[in-house]
């Protein structure tokens, strides 16, 4: 009697304390999740996961955030120190953002290609934007059979977004199965747009 009363008071310190983290962080039907190096809101039924990759150049820091299991899409936010960022340009040749954005879309496209070889990029534009009150860089391709889910291959949207803030590279991608990633799009920008570089 004693240990199932044990185990019942736990479970409700559980609940207490999970229903203390959603309230403190809920804003409507987004959480907030703030961290060392980013502030952002996401659909509370998204998963997000953040992490610092550490190399002999220096620092990236990285946000993934998953859409849900019934949608094949997620956003990945980078953020490279000025070490990483200088030695990152240099090593590739890149000049600017655009250039940037550019690379990282023909390295998915190769990836996509390696997965299966009869991918092929359908639709590709290229620009500049402003986002987060910076000048970006943008490439945004469509990929004939570049996904794969559950042993079939769907068009692929990726999207890639590069800026560059006091000398930090700053890298967002959207990517998943084309058709998710449409459905996705208008909370794509909200959760962009609610998000703020800390360093």
């Amino acid at each position: 009697m004693i240990f199932l009363l044990m185990v019942l008071g736990s479970l409700l310190v559980g609940f207490l304390v999970i229903y203390e983290i959603v309230a403190t962080h809920s804003r409507g039907e987004y959480l907030h999740f703030e961290n060392k190096f980013v502030k952002i809101d996401l659909p509370r039924n998204w998963f997000v996961y953040s992490w610092r990759s550490k190399n002999m150049t220096g620092n990236i820091y990285n946000l993934f955030l998953i859409a849900p299991p019934d949608l094949l899409s997620a956003i990945i936010l980078k953020i490279h120190d000025e070490n990483v960022t200088q030695n990152f340009m240099k090593k590739y040749n890149l000049t600017d953002a655009l250039s940037i954005a550019t690379f990282e879309t023909q390295r998915i496209y190769n990836w996509t290609q390696s997965k299966n070889e009869n991918a092929s990029i359908t639709f590709r534009e290229t620009g500049e934007v402003e986002l987060l009150k910076n000048q970006a860089g943008y490439s945004r391709v469509i990929i004939k059979d570049g996904i794969e889910s559950d042993g079939k291959f769907y068009n692929m949207s990726f999207l890639m977004i590069s800026y560059i803030q006091d000398q930090k590279l700053v890298e967002v991608a959207f990517w998943g199965k084309k058709e998710d990633c449409e459905k996705l799009s208008n909370l794509f920008e909200t959760i962009l747009n609610s998000t703020e570089i800390k360093m």
